[in-house]
């Protein structure tokens, strides 16, 4: 990939969002790493009015060839939605809190070296997530506790901290909830934990439903979500595949010390998660359980997930070959 011969760059920044500083104070370090490259690109500001998803899409339609977002997970998952399912490539300069997204494509989190990704990678087909033919995710849906929490959590990312108590009494008075999956393929070709299990299989390379009490259950596209949590190791996000974690035999202490081990990327994983793997499954329920995609709410169960294989062209490094984390 070699972007310096392409004619029409896009630079996509939200100036007002960042991590330790707006990224509008970034902004002359990449252009700088960019030029350094050989790449010049036209750039646009996300507003109010021109959101990260609707430039992209003004990109394809003025047949730019290269979109690069500088932003963290947010941003980038927005201009992805916008180029889904095109020929234009998506190049990513991770300049987030968590940068999920990007450290699940082996791209560095350092402006100069993104941008030598971007100038010398390769381009990828990545898969994406989609809930009930509509909302596309990147990262990870969730059903059950962490989906309940997560509306709290952003008020308190907000700032405010008056609300760390009512999240934390949800979290306390949370109870294990009823609900049924079913898979596109035989519950004993899904599974892949090493748990064992206790149901009564009939026919057991016929039978695709499972019923269960769980805490929460997390359906991941990459290895990475919320928070850098490293929930699902095993996920690569190029395999046409959603990884299906699920809790349920958890203690709310057990599960609060699973999810301190596996934070900003540490691979800690308790061998009592059951993990399936499936390219669609459908939750249902007879009770109300809530659902988010990459941290926002789309309501309650039902709800049916599946993999979108090869829906984004993404710009990787050149050696990189997508291996869940913690193999080489």
């Amino acid at each position: 990939m070699q972007t310096q011969t392409l004619k029409r760059i896009r630079l996509i920044i939200n100036p007002v969002s960042g991590d330790d500083e707006p990224n509008l104070m970034k902004l002359p370090e990449i252009i700088a790493a960019m030029e350094a490259e050989g790449i010049r690109a036209d750039i646009a500001f996300t507003d109010p009015d021109n959101s990260p998803a609707l430039i992209a899409l003004k990109a394809i339609e003025e047949n730019y060839e290269l979109v690069v977002v500088a932003g963290g997970d947010g941003t980038v998952g927005e201009v992805a939605k916008g180029l889904l399912r095109s020929p234009v490539t998506l190049g990513i300069i991770p300049v987030g809190t968590y940068n999920n997204i990007a450290r699940s494509l082996s791209i560095p989190t350092d402006i100069v070296a993104a941008c030598q990704v971007i100038a010398n990678g390769q381009i990828k087909s990545i898969d994406v997530g989609q809930a009930n033919n509509e909302h596309y995710f990147f990262e990870a849906a969730g059903v059950g506790l962490d989906a309940a929490l997560f509306p709290i959590g952003e008020e308190i990312k907000g700032g405010r901290w008056g609300q760390l108590l009512q999240a934390i009494r949800l979290a306390i008075n949370y109870k294990p909830q009823r609900l049924r999956m079913e898979f596109d393929r035989p519950i004993t070709e899904a599974r892949v934990s090493t748990v064992k299990r206790r149901f009564v299989r009939k026919k057991p390379l016929a039978r695709h439903e499972l019923r269960l009490s769980a805490l929460l259950i997390v359906i991941a596209n990459g290895s990475y979500y919320g928070t850098g949590f490293t929930v699902a190791p095993d996920a690569a996000i190029d395999d046409g595949l959603l990884t299906i974690s699920v809790f349920r035999n958890f203690s709310k202490w057990e599960l609060m010390r699973h999810f301190w081990s596996i934070s900003k990327g540490q691979r800690q994983y308790s061998p009592k998660i059951e993990t399936y793997r499936v390219g669609e499954v459908k939750f249902t329920s007879d009770v109300s359980i809530p659902v988010h995609i990459d941290g926002h709410p789309i309501g309650e169960l039902p709800v049916i997930l599946k993999v979108v294989k090869d829906a984004l062209n993404v710009i990787v490094p050149k050696t990189t070959v997508i291996l869940p984390v913690g193999e080489t």
